[in-house]
């Protein structure tokens, strides 16, 4: 377990980190340029290959997504032991390549999708690809079989309960005086993970609470389902339904405005920019815990998704208030 000394270290690097985080006023400033290859000058701080413009954007998310796991493991190489929790929680990038490699197969692929945190020992065999049995027989996802290619969709929702519930189970490894809000902060993400599920499945495909229940996460002992099922009935053009909701604060309107509909991709991104305050708030309140690094994961997580917004924004042609409006430091919902 780390000491005082080597936490307080990380605190201070991870405030310098988190005081360069891009923000709306840094991406609007390059969005309104509207060249990709000034964007990647901005973000990687060195000239961009010479590659046509959507290529230059596929490039650019690879890099940074491993930039971000990169720099994680420059901080997480001063801890003096290792913590199961922190593999757990890098442990995302493979998940997010399990997904790629059984869409991979199922798209009849000819190469295998690389790592984005090579560092991390890997959980399957790749080199057998793109024999799925061969791949995933005997390691961390060895419920996969040939026919979870055909069934993508659940087959990734599997993936996302498996990731958040291992996720779960390392956090309780660490003992109780280095958690700090890291329990609080990780309850929030499944939660809210939960929520904004349960209204994709409800208003886009039509599900019932049945249907939804079992492709949420649970994690035994806590609630972090009841939140997201209580919405699942709620009729989208009612805001007079949603008051009193446990994130009502999210959806926006009142309950007197006329013609108010349920908007689920506004309130994915109110979530987004609240989770994000609540991270940058934890990170001060907690020096001398483990919930600086977890921030320092999670800022880098947004700070990722925002970049990637900003090239394929300008690759798109997308207007600037639409691409500086993904950022979750852009305002939203106290």
């Amino acid at each position: 377990m780390a000491n005082r000394y080597e936490l307080a270290y990380i605190y201070a690097r991870v405030c310098g980190a988190a005081a360069r985080t891009w923000n709306a006023s840094r991406i609007a400033e390059l969005a309104h340029g509207g060249k990709a290859g000034d964007a990647w000058r901005a973000v990687f701080n060195e000239a961009p290959p010479s590659l046509p413009a959507n290529v230059l954007v596929d490039e650019a998310e690879r890099k940074a997504i491993r930039s971000a796991f990169s720099e994680y493991q420059e901080l997480l190489n001063h801890l003096s032991g290792e913590e199961p929790f922190f593999e757990a929680l890098r442990r995302k990038a493979e998940f997010a390549r399990v997904k790629r490699v059984i869409l991979a197969v199922h798209t009849n692929e000819p190469k295998c999708p690389e790592s984005d945190d090579p560092s991390l020992k890997p959980g399957f065999n790749a080199a057998a690809y793109p024999d799925i049995a061969k791949m995933f027989a005997g390691g961390h996802y060895s419920w996969i079989k040939k026919e979870d290619a055909d069934s993508f969709a659940a087959t990734e929702n599997r993936l996302d309960i498996q990731y958040y519930q291992e996720l779960w189970q390392a956090l309780q490894t660490i003992k109780p005086v280095r958690r700090g809000a890291v329990e609080e902060l990780v309850g929030l993400d499944i939660e809210l993970q939960n929520v904004l599920w349960a209204l994709r499945l409800s208003r886009y495909y039509g599900m019932n609470a049945e249907k939804i229940k079992p492709l949420l996460v649970d994690i035994e002992g806590r609630d972090f389902i009841s939140a997201a099922l209580a919405c699942v009935d709620k009729r989208p053009d009612k805001r007079d339904e949603w008051s009193g909701w446990k994130y009502e604060f999210l959806i926006g309107g009142d309950e007197q405005e006329s013609g108010w509909l349920l908007d689920v991709r506004n309130v994915e991104l109110e979530a987004r920019r609240y989770i994000y305050r609540r991270l940058k708030k934890a990170l001060h309140l907690h020096p001398f815990s483990y919930t600086p690094l977890y921030c320092y994961f999670k800022l880098k997580e947004f700070e990722t998704v925002t970049v990637l917004s900003l090239f394929e924004g300008i690759s798109l042609g997308a207007p600037v208030e639409e691409i500086t409006r993904l950022a979750p430091s852009s305002g939203g919902a106290v």
